[in-house]
């Protein structure tokens, strides 16, 4: 899909979720956002928020976009334009670069796996990023679409129903960052057992992640 296609199917998605995803520097990780605005060339973002402030950023810079549209998953490369602030609300606006993708939701199995995961919450009652601090359980199964782990329930209170997460996800020593929602929430003895469903999973996470999935599976049935 070229990108006029692509910005005439965002002008009616005004409001639909936004990933963006920068890949080094200082700054580098997923930053939620949302679409506020569309024009013949280019995407108003609502500006990510780094630690309770604006995330830096510069004219120019490329960064990954992936949001639903449709009931698909689009992913583009996007080029920051110029940032301003429209009734009292910051914008980012960002161009694309070259062709968006519409992104196969595939099916994948559910694994068992032991992997450390990362959580820090995007939203709550009385949400204060500053004060706010990772969380790091060790997972039971995860796929292409989420991941499912269990908590003791003195933690419940740390993962309110619906809340989203940024989520860090190890794979061969390389961190990963994604975009989840909490799910299921559901006692199990002394345990509580929760999911979590991402948000999307762009291409360049999809490749480690599926991989690795792949090697679950077939360990399992050699098993």
């Amino acid at each position: 899909m070229d990108s006029g296609e692509f910005l005439t199917m965002l002008k009616g998605c005004i409001g639909s979720k936004v990933s963006l995803v920068i890949d080094a520097g200082l700054y580098k990780g997923t930053y939620p956002s949302r679409i506020e605005d569309v024009d013949e060339e280019s995407i108003g973002l609502a500006h990510p928020m780094m630690r309770g402030a604006l995330l830096p950023v510069h004219r120019n810079v490329q960064l990954k976009m992936s949001v639903e549209a449709g009931g698909a998953l689009f992913f583009s490369v996007v080029s920051i334009s110029k940032g301003l602030v429209r009734d009292t609300l910051p914008l980012l606006w960002v161009t694309p670069v070259g062709e968006a993708r519409k992104i196969q939701r595939r099916l994948f199995v559910r694994v068992p796996c032991l992997l450390k995961i990362g959580f820090f919450p995007l939203e709550g009652e009385n949400y204060k990023p500053e004060k706010e601090e990772w969380m790091y359980v060790n997972a039971k199964d995860i796929s292409l679409g989420g991941v499912g782990f269990t908590v003791p329930h003195e933690k419940e209170r740390l993962f309110p129903e619906k809340t989203r997460f940024l989520v860090e996800v190890m794979l061969q020593e390389k961190k990963y960052l994604l975009v989840g929602k909490l799910v299921k929430k559901m006692p199990k003895n002394e345990l509580l057992e929760l999911g979590i469903a991402f948000e999307g999973v762009p291409v360049f996470v999809e490749k480690p992640l599926g991989g690795y999935i792949r090697q679950q599976e077939l360990a399992g049935r050699q098993s």
